[in-house]
């Protein structure tokens, strides 16, 4: 409770000090800027940094959804009885006990039955 007073405190002392200081008239003429060609590469490197983040977010993305969108075959084997069960999954959708499959079906295996995956062809 008090570090947030004190931290409120500091905050209201720092905007008064900032208020203060602008309103001080200047002192000179600030020095004119350099050619705008000198300036320039700075913004050209800032918008490849920005265009390359967005196009590696992008590819991050795409690659995430086809991961997720992949079509699995599962077999749910259950070891009482030994018969076997045929599901189509999306990667996605496949969990440790449980997947929801292509046709909408949402299955939650048993402590007895165990799952194979393999890829589609």
């Amino acid at each position: 409770m008090l570090t947030k007073i004190l931290f409120t405190m500091a905050v209201i002392g720092l905007v008064i000090a900032v208020v203060r200081f602008r309103s001080r008239p200047a002192r000179a003429p600030a020095p004119q800027p350099l050619k705008k060609v000198q300036k320039r590469w700075i913004k050209v490197l800032a918008t490849s940094v920005i265009v390359l983040m967005l196009a590696g977010t992008t590819v991050i993305i795409y690659l995430n959804w086809r991961d997720s969108h992949q079509i699995l075959q599962v077999q749910v084997i259950d070891s009482r009885s030994g018969r076997v069960s045929d599901y189509q999954v999306y990667r996605g959708q496949l969990q440790e006990r449980r997947f929801v499959t292509l046709d909408g079906r949402q299955v939650q295996l048993a402590e007895t039955e165990r799952l194979e995956v393999a890829a589609v062809p």
